[in-house]
């Protein structure tokens, strides 16, 4: 499981950076076509649009695989031992169930009313953007089932330690 979680890590960080790299020197030539040229372009506003939107989804699963996930502590911080480890399992079943039915399933479904719209600058399916989150679903899924499978053991590990 550690093997699946590294690949899943280390696919996310490259993806997430490329993809980031090539925002930052879109929005940089959109900057110098507008100022420089005085001619903007703008297929490149869209293009980052949509990146950005791919980029959010799938760093918002690629946060939940690290749990590091906007989380209200008050109750853990005041449970200990099974009941603390009972919370963390209800938690993680909770991402699932979200994963599945709502970004998976619903997302999926977005996708396929959207393929048919068409993007007014790049000309590119709307679904294509809205596939982000299914995909990041996907992955978030995979994420939250190896925090769920790994979370007993790393707890007996720490109460061992």
């Amino acid at each position: 499981m550690k093997a699946v979680r590294s690949a899943l890590d280390k696919a996310l960080e490259i993806f997430g950076s490329v993809l980031l790299a090539i925002m930052i020197l879109v929005v940089l030539y959109q900057v110098f076509t507008r100022t420089v040229l005085n001619s903007p372009n703008t297929v490149t506003e869209e293009l980052v649009r949509f990146g950005l939107v791919w980029l959010s989804m799938l760093a918002s699963a690629y946060v939940v695989g690290k749990r590091s996930h906007l989380a209200v502590t008050m109750l853990s911080d005041n449970l200990s031992g099974k009941n603390k480890r009972l919370l963390e399992i209800v938690v993680q079943v909770l991402f699932l169930v979200f994963a599945a039915v709502i970004m998976v399933f619903g997302g999926w479904k977005a996708v396929t009313v959207t393929m048919g719209q068409i993007s007014p600058s790049l000309s590119i399916p709307m679904g294509y953007v809205y596939l982000a989150v299914p995909v990041s679903g996907v992955i978030m899924f995979i994420y939250s089932l190896l925090n769920l499978l790994d979370q007993p053991i790393e707890e007996e590990s720490k109460q061992e330690g």
